[in-house]
């Protein structure tokens, strides 16, 4: 057998176990959804909301420290987690799927079984991931549009005052990328069972609700892709308080490849209408770029959500002049320092000019903008 198709089987059978497997090496973790997530035993962040997150359908056992960037596959999970090299990862996935204590027919069987279910899981892998992008795409749809008047864009706007920003005075801003809602579930506090007669996981009670401010995540070429939800207190301007181990700010659906398109530019046409170049700033935050759009009205600015996120944005296109980051002074520590040594190396493989912008002052250019500096 090749190493080659054996490296594949045994993939495919720690996949069938995942969840067993999530059990065995992040015993601490639970099952939120569709991932298994847990604090990362390896940086020690218990004390943190939990952002080490692993897919337990679609990509199986594709995992993601949302806080450090470091990500990979279900071997590569076992890696990191033993802290071992990749032949070290191999053979404790050997021992846990029991392969060697198999007889030559039993080993035969389960190779099978391994490539019938590994092309099973990749087109239910896609089924899934574009009815995620479907539900996240209702969800947007849902909210009031931008500028129709509503009592929560009212909220909205007077939140985002809060915060120095005032959409108003943002030239040539794009006016579908954020919409409104009275009511949004906080779904990740949703709770959840197993019936048994079907065995499928049912919903028993929601996750609470808040007013929010739903942005859509698109690529350069307009495809909807995901959808990023920021809860707001249901009276005051504030974000919505969730306790320590929960965000304020969650993303539906994959959201690679896509970013949050908050102005354009002088051209004043969306990126998959431009004709003239101009240059690009990517951010991690929507409120950051806000305030850069305000402030630097001849760029085109968007939002990906998160540091690698802003590396996986597609910059090589006539419109883009030249890439800048909007750093945060926050990434000084190691861990957001990789993550934005491999964004701007990934921004770099495209050939654009590319420079790197920090505010002076406070954490982000949100904090400068609304002169919340120390």
């Amino acid at each position: 057998m090749g190493d080659r198709r054996e490296l594949e089987e045994i993939k495919q059978g720690l996949k069938d176990k995942i969840e067993d497997l999530c059990r065995r090496l992040l015993p601490d973790g639970r099952r939120m959804g569709r991932l298994w997530v847990s604090n990362n035993p390896v940086t020690g962040d218990h004390r943190k909301t939990p952002e080490l997150k692993v897919g337990l359908d679609r990509d199986k056992g594709a995992w993601k420290d949302w806080r450090t960037g470091d990500k990979g596959d279900v071997i590569g999970l076992i890696e990191y987690l033993h802290q071992t090299d990749f032949k070290g990862a191999l053979q404790w996935a050997r021992d846990f799927l029991g392969l060697e204590k198999m007889t030559v027919t039993e080993r035969r069987s389960f190779a099978i079984a391994a490539q019938a279910r590994a092309k099973e899981d990749d087109e239910k892998a896609r089924q899934a991931a574009e009815w995620q992008r479907r539900q996240a795409e209702k969800l947007f749809e849902r909210g009031f549009m931008d500028g129709a008047g509503s009592t929560v864009e009212q909220h909205a706007r007077e939140y985002l005052a809060h915060r120095g920003i005032d959409l108003g005075a943002i030239r040539h801003r794009d006016r579908t990328s954020l919409r409104f809602a009275p009511e949004v579930e906080y779904w990740t506090l949703a709770q959840w069972s197993v019936d048994e007669a079907t065995g499928r996981r049912v919903k028993t009670r929601p996750g609470p609700a808040f007013p929010a401010i739903i942005a859509a995540m698109r690529t350069p070429l307009g495809q909807f892709r995901a959808c990023h939800v920021t809860f707001l207190d249901p009276l005051h301007p504030l974000k919505a308080d969730l306790g320590p181990k929960h965000s304020p700010r969650l993303m539906k659906a994959a959201t690679k490849g896509a970013a949050v398109w908050l102005s354009h530019g002088p051209e004043g046409v969306p990126p998959w209408e431009a004709t003239r170049p101009a240059p690009l700033i990517l951010s991690e935050g929507i409120e950051t770029g806000l305030q850069i759009a305000m402030d630097v009205p001849e760029a085109r600015v968007a939002a990906a959500g998160s540091i690698s996120g802003i590396g996986n944005v597609p910059v090589n296109f006539d419109f883009v002049s030249c890439v800048i980051v909007a750093g945060e002074n926050d990434w000084d520590k190691p861990q957001a320092q990789q993550q934005l040594d491999r964004t701007l190396e990934q921004l770099g493989d495209s050939g654009k000019p590319l420079d790197l912008m920090k505010p002076h002052a406070g954490s982000d250019f949100n904090d400068l903008g609304k002169g919340d500096v120390e």
